[in-house]
């Protein structure tokens, strides 16, 4: 890790120093529509070849470089604009790959903004419902290796780097609402993704967790949470406390 330099990151970012490749048709999210309008979501399929990319930008994240990953729950991007407003509202902080929650876009695929970043995303084929993806900026479009949609919670991204390459999971987890059985489906791919990803490479596991640790689990689980949590801890936090002293 490396101090942050000038610039502000959004909550929960992680500053890094540091082909199953996908295509698909671009879709260009029209800046303007009629009033009451909603839009469906681009949609698209995986196809051999290489991502395509911007001209110029460098093809792989060196050690030197600084690198800012963060996540934000976006609560929805299904509606007309709201793409264009996540990337307006974005322009204020420093970052380069955002991992995305509650997009509420059906299938999965990938498609470019009006300003050049790519976002890849991974949802239902029936619904509007979850939604995972990652919005990738311009100036790194070119080190992606490759996107791998696992459902409509979870998405990893790899991206070219040295001396390690790095691989982002972005995931959704269950809110309360689900039984027990849908928790256990979800940590037990979201587990899988992380055995099969390669040992060398820089791992980041970001989630919209939906549960709560709080301050009475610091003495428990000494090295697994810090002092700065939540007032207590629920059902989904142990769960989550679980699976982080696993790995």
């Amino acid at each position: 890790m490396t101090k942050p330099g000038k610039g502000w990151a959004p909550p929960g970012c992680t500053l890094l120093k540091t082909h199953h490749a996908m295509t698909t048709h671009n879709h260009t999210i029209p800046d303007r529509s009629p009033p009451g309008s909603t839009r469906t979501a681009p949609s698209a399929v995986h196809k051999d070849g290489g991502v395509k990319c911007a001209t110029g930008a460098p093809s792989k994240i060196r050690g030197r470089d600084n690198i800012t990953i963060g996540t934000w729950n976006t609560r929805t991007l299904r509606a007309a604009g709201k793409l264009q407003e996540l990337t307006h509202e974005i322009d204020r902080y420093r970052w380069n790959i955002l991992g995305l929650c509650e997009m509420r876009w059906k299938n999965f695929g990938e498609t470019t903004t009006e300003e050049g970043h790519k976002v890849f995303f991974s949802g239902k084929e029936d619904r509007h419902e979850h939604g995972v993806g990652f919005l990738v900026h311009k100036d790194i479009v070119n080190t992606v290796m490759g996107c791998r949609p696992a459902s409509s919670r979870l998405i990893t991204i790899r991206l070219r780097a040295v001396p390690f390459n790095i691989t982002i999971v972005q995931a959704y987890a269950p809110t309360s609402n689900y039984d027990d059985n849908k928790i256990e489906e979800f940590y037990f791919q979201l587990q899988n993704v992380i055995d099969q990803t390669p040992k060398k490479d820089i791992f980041v596991v970001q989630v919209d967790w939906n549960a709560k640790v709080g301050r009475d689990a610091c003495g428990n689980w000494q090295g697994i949470c810090g002092p700065f949590c939540n007032g207590d801890t629920n059902e989904r936090g142990l769960r989550l406390l679980e699976f982080a002293t696993f790995n």
